[in-house]
């Protein structure tokens, strides 16, 4: 009787780890960090994904509750900001991007993931926030706040991935603050515990981290939360900084 959860364990790690080489083959980056420092290209091009919505189209009839934001709020609270949300979808995999509103071709950022098997939990594999490109928004446009909140930009990408996953069904959200340079990772934790994240364990070289470094790509910190504890935690951080709330 004891080797069944160990059965479906290894299992589960398995058909995470074919989704998450699935999601690798169509992209170019690695690893899930939100700080990409130093780059000179202000451009950057993502590569196609085969299904498309808008993220108005496609999460339009999200309902949420306890006073978190929809889809709506979120995007006009974006606009206002100067910037564009978009979300597509392929399968279980996903995909939010935030450009520049005066510049549609300047990537601001980007989320990447997809649904875990059993639907429960939402695995963030890829994030990049593009230095160059904010800095470049805003010496186009004096006004641009870069994303309005002291989270900037991640959170409002964040925010739309979180409600496609909440929409289907995930009740948590995890992924891995990669650890490639000792003082990167550091900022990296902070920034997720003070968006409301929280730390599981270390996935380092030894044996045992084994199965998570495939899943995960690499070594890191575990991160997790409840989505709907992260929802209602960046909303009042939105409407406070709209004026809205606290």
């Amino acid at each position: 009787m004891t080797k069944e959860p160990t059965k479906y364990c290894c299992c589960g790690y398995v058909i995470t780890l074919l989704l998450r080489v699935l999601l690798v083959s169509t992209t170019s980056t690695v690893a899930f960090s939100p700080m990409t420092a130093g780059l000179t290209n202000t451009r950057h091009r993502l590569p196609p994904i085969k299904c498309e919505h808008r993220s108005k189209g496609i999460l339009q009839m999200t309902t949420t509750s306890g006073g978190i934001a929809d889809i709506e709020e979120i995007t006009n609270f974006a606009d206002e900001n100067g910037i564009v949300l978009s979300f597509t979808t392929f399968g279980p995999g996903y995909r939010g991007v935030a450009t520049s509103k005066n510049d549609p071709e300047n990537i601001l950022g980007y989320i990447e993931g997809f649904i875990r098997p059993g639907g429960k939990i939402l695995h963030a594999d890829k994030m990049e926030i593009f230095k160059s490109a904010l800095s470049s928004a805003r010496r186009e446009e004096a006004s641009f706040k870069g994303g309005g909140t002291f989270l900037g930009p991640g959170l409002l990408i964040a925010f739309v991935c979180l409600l496609h996953g909440k929409e289907n069904g995930c009740q948590t959200c995890e992924f891995l603050a990669i650890d490639d340079a000792e003082f990167q990772h550091k900022r990296l934790v902070r920034y997720y515990k003070t968006a409301g994240f929280d730390e599981v364990r270390y996935v380092g070289e030894e044996l045992k981290d084994i199965p998570d470094r495939l899943v995960w790509g690499g070594c890191g910190t575990l991160m997790t939360e409840k989505i709907d504890k992260i929802l209602t935690k960046w909303t009042r951080i939105i409407r406070g900084s709209d004026g809205k709330g606290n």
